[in-house]
């Protein structure tokens, strides 16, 4: 961790820059506007502050209908936080060049310093994403979200809870790698039960939803080219349970906030219609050094990563690389 203490310090920095130029303006609605996968990382934004404070509105909207379809509260009260990693991604820089044309206060993640990303927006923010030489957890995308959105609620609600979240997410690694030992057996198993399927669903309420999107989404489409879809625990009674029969492979998340009552229905239901259901259950982790007042809003972060490992057994075990692609980065679209 040393040896990236100056790129934590800049990510800090730049985190209190957005707080800064927020505090400078009268934010009432605050959007937040990307693609794919990173508009997910993005999600806890919206979750996060809508429980916490009544100060501002929170909208999670796909950069393409961003720009296409704005919303008409769009103005200097307006703060939009985009991400994109490449810094390249047409509909996020669209998004951010037409939030900064009608006076919204503007603020971006991305891997890529000196991008037209970095350029178009008031204030950027660096993460750090290198598969060959990894960086901390800490200076991933998930954790500089959750700081970003602590020092906005301090902000809106004159409080003081960075501190605290800023530890929880030094924990965050060491407690990722646990989980993922923890649950490596079944991960196999999943791997060896799941080599053959076509198609995954997962389902998921609350914060839980954007882990189960990307495992969804960024692992089983993109990555090992299964069908998926993300179905909410609580929409399942309502037309999607028709689509499962005794041989349907099911990931059910069962997350420790208050959303929980709407997934355990789900996970009781699932149990009694399927032969094939994965029950990733945030209560079984080992949640060690993360404040107690945070395992809530934390405990997705280390159901990702144990997710993620699923996914990556099920890439080893059928010789399918993750980084494997069609069309992405392949046919011009």
């Amino acid at each position: 961790m040393i040896m990236h203490e100056e790129k934590i310090a800049l990510v800090r920095q730049q985190i209190a820059a957005v707080r800064a130029a927020a505090e400078k303006r009268e934010i009432r609605d605050i959007y937040v506007a990307a693609c794919g996968g990173s508009l997910a990382t993005l999600y806890p934004v919206k979750y996060i502050l809508e429980r916490e404070t009544d100060a501002v509105t929170v909208s999670a909207v796909n950069a393409a209908e961003f720009y296409n379809d704005p919303p008409c509260r769009l103005g200097e009260h307006a703060l939009v936080i985009l991400n994109s990693q490449s810094g390249t991604t047409a509909e996020t820089v669209a998004a951010a060049r037409l939030a900064r044309e009608r006076g919204a206060l503007t603020a971006a993640f991305t891997t890529a310093p000196g991008s037209v990303m970095e350029q178009t927006v008031d204030c950027p923010i660096y993460y750090y994403d290198d598969p060959v030489n990894p960086y901390p957890l800490l200076l991933s995308i998930f954790p500089e979200v959750y700081q970003l959105t602590y020092a906005l609620l301090d902000l809106l609600n004159g409080t003081d809870r960075l501190p605290v979240m800023e530890t929880a997410m030094e924990e965050l690694e060491t407690v990722c790698k646990r989980a993922v030992a923890q649950f490596a057996p079944q991960a196999r198993e999943f791997a060896r039960k799941h080599r053959t399927e076509p198609g995954i669903y997962t389902v998921s309420a609350g914060l839980d939803r954007c882990v189960a999107y990307i495992l969804t989404n960024c692992s089983f489409m993109e990555s090992v080219w299964r069908h998926s879809s993300p179905l909410h625990a609580g929409e399942l009674f309502h037309g999607a349970c028709e689509a499962i029969g005794r041989e349907t492979p099911v990931v059910a998340f069962l997350g420790l906030g208050r959303y929980r009552p709407v997934e355990e229905r789900a996970v009781k239901f699932l149990q009694r219609i399927t032969d094939k259901l994965t029950v990733l259950d945030a209560a079984a982790l080992d949640l060690t050094g993360i404040p107690e007042e945070l395992r809530d809003v934390t405990a997705p972060l280390v159901l990702h990563a144990v997710a993620s490992d699923f996914c990556l057994q099920l890439s080893y075990l059928t010789g399918h690389p993750m980084s494997s692609r069609r069309y992405m980065g392949v046919m011009k679209y």
